[in-house]
């Protein structure tokens, strides 16, 4: 039983207690520390061990290295996105800033025009608008700002930069209707600029062309011809330019031959246009 007993005993005999352990490490520890502050010779050991460290540290680190990644990933994305979109509203204004500047300069080049023409005419005349065009199959009219508030009269002539436009039919307080030379009931007394032959011009109506019927084969009118008013009838002021021919057409079974011009003025382009004064107030 006494050898049994002394058995078990060195079986459960651990040594030196956890305390003293303790305090005997701290020691080893501060007196190394000290030597290693007072001789440095533990330095290259410390770079050695970061060496081999720096690996471990990079897995260590790598899940939060590919959080920040992702998150400044989207980040920039999302930046980008609307960094695009920005650009891409600042493009789109600039386009409609452009145009808008085209359209500017068109009415300035428009304004310029009408008052060189103003300048160079000697009769008398008044700027106006085109408020819009009449949609008739039937007729070919526009309405212009401008009426019995500026005496406007049914008969005067309107023309553009370049040319006759129509003549006025209708009169409103604040408005007028204009008829133009395209239309079906309008004629107009023109002269051959080139050999002075005098003729009527009447509107196809249908078509952005005028026409000279009832002439016959021989009669002295080339393509390309361009033809004025006339005068004579002390509505239209002489040497406006109407229109221009295009196509002389000869037909055998009729006596007359066909001419179609073109009107010179810009009629559906322009939107500003000159009311010339009655002739009688000149």
């Amino acid at each position: 039983m006494t050898r049994s007993h002394h058995h078990s005993v060195k079986l459960f005999n651990k040594g030196p207690s956890l305390l003293f352990k303790l305090f005997l490490f701290t020691f080893i520890s501060i007196i190394l520390m000290g030597i290693d502050f007072r001789f440095h010779y533990l330095s290259d050991i410390r770079q050695f061990t970061n060496l081999w460290a720096k690996p471990v540290h990079a897995v260590l680190n790598f899940p939060f290295t590919m959080y920040d990644f992702t998150t400044q990933y989207f980040s920039n994305q999302s930046r980008l996105i609307q960094e695009n979109e920005k650009l891409r509203l600042d493009l789109d204004q600039l386009k409609a800033d452009l145009k808008r500047l085209d359209f500017i300069s068109q009415k300035n080049d428009q304004l310029k025009n009408l008052l060189e023409v103003k300048i160079a005419y000697k009769f008398k005349t008044q700027a106006v608008n085109i408020i819009y065009s009449r949609l008739d199959p039937f007729s070919q009219k526009i309405i212009i700002d401008g009426g019995q508030n500026r005496d406007f009269q049914p008969g005067q002539p309107v023309i553009d930069a370049l040319g006759l436009v129509g003549q006025i039919s209708s009169v409103f307080p604040e408005t007028s209707e204009v008829t133009l030379i395209i239309d079906k009931k309008m004629s107009v007394p023109v002269q051959i600029q080139r050999s002075g032959l005098r003729l009527i011009t009447s509107g196809d109506g249908q078509s952005e062309t005028i026409t000279l019927s009832f002439l016959p084969h021989s009669v002295d009118v080339v393509k390309g011809d361009i033809l004025k008013t006339s005068g004579i009838d002390n509505v239209y002021p002489e040497g406006i330019a109407v229109a221009e021919v295009l196509a002389i057409i000869h037909n055998p079974k009729s006596p007359f031959a066909k001419i179609a011009c073109k009107p010179i003025a810009a009629i559906r382009n322009f939107s500003h246009l000159l009311v010339v004064a009655p002739l009688k107030n000149d």
